[in-house]
């Protein structure tokens, strides 16, 4: 399984991609106690402390070594103020495939910048990677998600009943995807 490389650079528009740092532990977490719907909106089964953001950010090298996952912190063109994270999972070479997730701290949302982020890195992804499919999955109540995904291109392709087990109940998952053109 090939590693997934660290973009070099992804900027436009003022926003850019970076590797997570350990100064962005405190508002990754601080991001979920803005919050509080966040981690079951975006399907996480706790929300992050500072250390386990921090113990996260440390396994970042071998996830990607393994080719498994690749998170990025959302930033404006200084790389400083951790504005919300963008990640790469569930990569599958032989089929050219991958899903994107994605959140934003709250003072960040509805400004364009969520947008501009994703687009980044779908179009680093199809290049780069030479994948076929990406796909963004969501839970059917999360309109933002659902609407940033429509407005990059992606179709959404129905609804998986049932599909996940969060925070202790099964809920149903949205399936969007975008083909390489």
């Amino acid at each position: 399984m090939p590693s997934l490389p660290v973009p070099e650079e992804l900027r436009r528009d003022g926003i850019a991609l970076r590797r997570l740092r350990a100064r962005d532990a405190g508002p990754f977490a601080n991001a979920f106690r803005e919050d509080p719907g966040l981690g079951a909106l975006i399907g996480a089964e706790e929300d992050p402390t500072e250390s386990g953001v921090r113990r996260f950010i440390a396994r970042q090298p071998r996830l990607r070594a393994r080719g498994e996952f690749l998170g990025l912190a959302v930033t404006d063109a200084s790389g400083r103020p951790f504005l919300g994270h963008v990640m790469l999972h569930s990569v599958d070479f032989k089929n050219r495939r991958a899903e994107i997730g994605y959140w934003l701290v709250p003072a960040a949302r509805g400004r364009g910048i969520g947008k501009t982020a994703v687009s980044l890195l779908v179009e680093w992804a199809f290049a780069e990677l030479d994948l076929h499919r990406i796909e963004i999955t969501t839970t059917p109540e999360n309109a933002a998600a659902r609407a940033l995904a429509a407005a990059l291109g992606f179709t959404e392709e129905g609804v998986m009943r049932g599909r996940n087990l969060e925070r202790g109940r099964h809920v149903d998952v949205v399936l969007l995807a975008r083909l390489r053109k």
